[in-house]
C-alpha cells in the first residue's frame, strides 16, 4: 500500500498564509468553551516562573492526576502532549510486528514505521466502523477509544477483545467527552497489567493545543521503563502548571460534556436531513461525514467552505478512507448553525 502524507486539522496557520483570512475551525477538534476563566487567571501567574527550568519531574501535576484517578503517581508519565508518548512507546518497544485499526489517528503508523516494525492495518466495519475479530501474534497494537476520526468506542465498557499476551496501547484523548467514561475507561486495568497503556491529553477537552500536554498511565515497570527514554524537561512550566489546574475546574468539565452533547446532537440531526450526506454516530466532539452525492469530494467542500471562512478536515488521507469522507469539530451553536447553512446551499 502506498505510503500516506500525514497532515492533520487545525493547521490554521497555512491557511492564514495561503487564503489571507481567519477561519471557523472545524478541522481541529477542540473544546468550543476554549481556556477557562481560572485558566486564565492563572496564567498569567505563570509568567514570573518561565525564568526557571520545568520540573523534570512534573511532581505537581503527576500528583494531580493521581489524585483524580484515585492511582498511585508511580503509574504516571507526563509527556510533551500524547503525540510524543507514541513515539516514545515505540521507540523503547521497537515492536517486530503490529497492527492498527484504520481509519484512525496516522502517528500510530508514522511512529511505527520510524522503528521499522512491519504493520498490520486491520479495516473497521464499513457499515458502522466497528472493530472486527482482531489478529493474534502481534507484538503491540494501537487502539483509539473513541477512536479518531469515526468517533466511536471501539472497546465498549472494557470488553478487552485484544490479545492479552502482547501490549496493547489505548489511546483514549477523546474519552473525557464522555459523561460515563470511567465505564469505559481502562485506567484501571493498565496500572494492574503490565500487557496495557492507556494515553491521556490535555488537549482536546481543555483547549491546550498549542502547550502540548498529555500523559500516560501503566503498570510501574513500564513507567520506569519509558522514563529511561524520555529526554529531559520534556514538558514545560507553562503547561504543567495550567494542565494542574484544568484537571480540578469541575464546573468547566461539566459545561464542556453538557455542551457537546446538545450541539453534537443538533449537529448530527441536522447533517442526517441533507440528503447528500451521511453523518455517523459518535461519542466524541466530532463527527465523521460520508459524502453520498456523485462528483462531489471532500476537497471540493473544504475549498468551498474555505470561501466562506469555514475550515473542515478532508478525509481523503485518512487510511481507510477516501475522498467522499470529512470530519468536523463540534462547536458553538451559532458556528454550527453557520456549517450546516453553508452546506445546504452547496449541497
Amino acid at each position: 500500500m502506498a505510503e500516506l502524507n500525514f497532515p492533520h486539522g487545525g493547521n490554521i496557520y497555512e491557511v492564514q498564509r495561503s487564503y489571507r483570512k481567519e477561519v471557523v475551525d472545524f478541522s481541529a477538534n477542540i473544546n468550543p468553551l476554549g481556556l477557562s476563566e481560572k485558566l486564565k487567571a492563572e496564567f498569567r501567574k505563570c509568567l514570573s516562573k518561565i525564568i526557571h527550568y520545568p520540573d523534570p519531574a512534573a511532581k505537581e501535576l503527576i500528583k494531580v492526576i493521581a489524585d483524580y484517578w484515585e492511582i498511585s503517581e508511580d503509574n504516571i508519565l507526563v509527556g510533551n502532549g500524547s503525540t510524543e508518548l507514541i513515539y516514545l512507546i515505540a521507540y523503547a518497544f521497537k515492536p517486530k510486528t503490529a497492527f492498527i485499526p484504520v481509519p484512525t489517528f496516522s502517528e500510530y503508523e508514522r511512529a511505527l514505521n520510524l522503528v521499522g516494525s512491519k504493520i498490520k492495518f486491520l479495516p473497521l466495519h464499513q457499515d458502522d466502523f466497528q472493530l472486527p475479530e482482531v489478529p493474534t501474534g502481534f507484538d503491540l497494537s494501537f487502539i483509539g477509544n473513541p477512536n479518531n476520526p469515526t468517533g466511536n468506542l471501539l472497546l465498549k465498557e472494557r470488553k478487552f477483545a485484544l490479545d492479552k499476551s502482547k501490549l496493547n496501547v489505548i489511546d483514549e484523548a477523546f474519552m473525557d467527552f464522555l459523561p460515563e467514561e470511567k465505564s469505559h475507561t481502562f485506567i484501571g486495568e493498565a496500572i494492574k497489567n503490565k500487557k496495557i497503556i492507556v494515553l491521556r491529553s490535555f488537549t482536546k477537552f481543555f483547549a491546550l493545543p498549542g502547550l502540548r500536554i498529555g500523559y500516560l498511565i501503566a503498570h510501574r515497570d513500564l513507567i520506569r521503563d519509558l522514563k529511561s527514554f524520555q529526554p529531559p524537561w520534556s514538558v514545560n512550566t507553562v503547561a504543567q502548571l495550567l494542565a494542574s489546574v484544568a484537571l480540578k475546574d469541575q464546573d468547566y468539565i461539566n459545561r464542556t460534556r453538557a455542551l457537546i452533547t446538545a450541539e453534537r446532537d443538533y449537529l448530527f440531526q441536522e447533517l442526517s436531513q441533507i440528503a447528500a450526506l451521511k453523518p455517523y454516530p459518535s461519542v466524541a466532539n466530532f463527527l465523521l461525514v460520508e459524502i453520498l452525492a456523485p462528483r462531489i469530494t471532500a476537497f471540493f467542500l473544504r475549498e468551498s467552505l474555505l470561501l466562506q471562512d469555514i475550515l473542515i478536515r478532508d478525509g481523503s488521507n485518512f487510511r481507510g478512507l477516501n475522498e467522499k469522507y470529512f470530519r468536523v469539530a463540534v462547536r458553538s451553536h451559532k458556528e454550527n448553525r453557520k456549517l450546516i447553512k453553508e452546506l445546504k446551499k452547496l449541497l
